[in-house]
């Protein structure tokens, strides 16, 4: 049962091993590129469907930005995706070397509903990500709290077909989810009647125990309330062995 609650778990919770180590050398601080679709990563951005940026579709690798990563629970429809994704730690300090943090995904349910890792580098004035690439769209990692949510005019907007796709798999994502819950709940419902059943048996076998010890003395005593004349019961204690007489008085 514990293997079974483990694995639905491992399903519902999607966890998986999303680390991904960028090169250090050279220096990042001197290597890395400017970030992937800087627009609208800000806190304060709301989520545009007409263009749906993505960090599924990074190129794993260190990237730098003029804002710092959010250290902060952001709420969902912000920094341009559904699912925001921020730092659930504190960023590095000067003269540190590369160091690992966590990334968490705020989810319907809480701030953290999906980790990644992710690694960063203080390099003075500014700071370099190792960002991976996300698990599914819309999800995109957030940089900054205040900034300008427009998109440029080179942004090409997603297009029905890649929407609709897009859409299908998240769909599929949580009907897979939901299913490994009703499965859990059907496992659960399962054992907990079986547990039941097997008290409830129990339970009437040591009564059917109990009433074949005593139903003997029972017999016994009705015989005696009858005034039969049958040998007494030997596995009775305690009962008296009477035998009555019945006399016929005939009338002259």
């Amino acid at each position: 049962m514990n293997i079974v609650f483990m694995t639905l778990s491992a399903i519902l919770l999607n966890i998986a091993d999303s680390t991904f180590y960028c090169n250090t050398s050279p220096d990042p601080c001197s290597s890395s590129t400017s970030l992937f679709e800087p627009f609208a990563r800000t806190r304060n951005c709301p989520y545009e469907t007409k263009y749906s940026p993505c960090d599924r579709y990074i190129t794993p690798g260190w990237y730098k930005s003029d804002d710092p990563i959010l250290d902060q629970c952001p709420t969902l429809n912000t920094c341009g995706a559904i699912y925001p994704v921020w730092m659930n730690d504190s960023l590095p300090n000067i003269g540190d070397l590369v160091i690992t943090k966590k990334l968490c995904k705020t989810g319907f349910s809480d701030c953290c509903s999906k980790e990644y890792d992710i690694q960063i580098k203080n390099c003075g004035s500014f700071y370099v990500y190792c960002i991976p690439a996300l698990d599914a769209c819309p999800e995109r990692i957030c940089f900054g709290t205040n900034g300008s949510c427009e998109y440029p005019v080179t942004a090409t907007p997603q297009s029905d077909e890649k929407q609709s796709k897009e859409y299908k798999q998240l769909e599929a994502k949580y009907i897979g989810a939901i299913s490994a819950v009703i499965v859990l709940v059907c496992l659960l419902s399962l054992v907990s009647v079986s547990i039941f059943y097997y008290i409830m048996k129990k339970r009437k076998r040591e009564c059917e125990v109990k009433e074949s010890v005593h139903e003997p003395c029972k017999k016994h005593d009705d015989n005696i309330a009858g005034f039969t004349t049958d040998a007494p019961n030997r596995n009775c204690k305690n009962v008296p062995d009477v035998n009555f007489q019945i006399i016929h008085v005939s009338s002259q």
